[in-house]
């Protein structure tokens, strides 16, 4: 429980330190000594590495153990993304996670992969999530890159943490679907990167609350659901 409380404050701190206003552009890369290129790759290189792990232990070790896992660290993002979006905008917070909840509920049965709907819905939530902090980190080391790469460091730990939980939804119907999925949330990250180069302000407080809370209330359902059906289906079994 510590380690999971634990990874939650990292992963909140993390997309704290990266939503700070950016206000200007042109900022040369050898403030830093890095360019963006760089910083991006080596947070997708991290996040590649949480992914990889499920890819590796899947079918090579015992997976009792991150079954059981799997719903509390999918419980402990969706909960880091919505206190963080509590802090932004309250009112809008409440909305986005009553949005997400919804979706995620509504949902259920509807999986557009065989893998269903709570490994879909994670990782719609996952991507999206990726994508907004992908706007923030480039609109943040535009601005001030030496600040830009302090939470470029903090946020690939959280970033593997996203991706493995996301792959391991997907690793009980096979490694196909939780290599494209893993992909996938890089794709969201990049695409973010490339969309947050060219925003001047960044992403709106309220915007931003509302779609963390939205994130955070999708995986906050997902990994209830997954926790009950692993519960009770472990019940069943034994």
């Amino acid at each position: 429980m510590r380690s999971i409380i634990r990874r939650a404050a990292v992963a909140a701190f993390g997309v704290t330190l990266l939503s700070t206003p950016a206000s200007a552009h042109g900022v040369p890369a050898d403030a830093t000594g890095l360019s963006l290129l760089v910083v991006v790759a080596g947070v997708v290189l991290v996040s590649l590495l949480g992914g990889g792990v499920v890819l590796i232990a899947y079918g090579r070790v015992p997976w009792a153990v991150g079954r059981a896992a799997l719903p509390m660290l999918v419980f402990a993002l969706g909960a880091a993304a919505l206190a963080l979006a509590v802090t932004r905008a309250t009112a809008v917070a409440l909305v986005g996670l009553t949005v997400g909840v919804s979706v995620s509920y509504l949902a259920r049965g509807v999986g557009i992969t065989d893998c269903g709907s709570c490994a879909d819905a994670a990782l719609g939530a996952v991507t999206l999530h990726r994508g907004l902090e992908g706007v923030v980190l480039a609109t943040v080391y535009a601005a001030d890159a030496a600040l830009g790469l302090a939470g470029a460091i903090v946020v690939a730990g959280h970033a593997a943490a996203e991706t493995a939980a996301v792959g391991s939804l997907y690793a009980d119907t096979g490694r196909r679907y939780a290599l494209v999925a893993v992909l996938v949330v890089q794709m969201g990250f990049v695409g973010g990167v490339a969309a947050g180069w060219g925003v001047i302000g960044g992403v709106a407080p309220t915007a931003e609350a509302g779609l963390l809370a939205l994130v955070g209330g999708v995986l906050l359902a997902v990994g209830t659901r997954e926790a009950r059906r692993r519960h009770f289906g472990s019940a069943v079994a034994a």
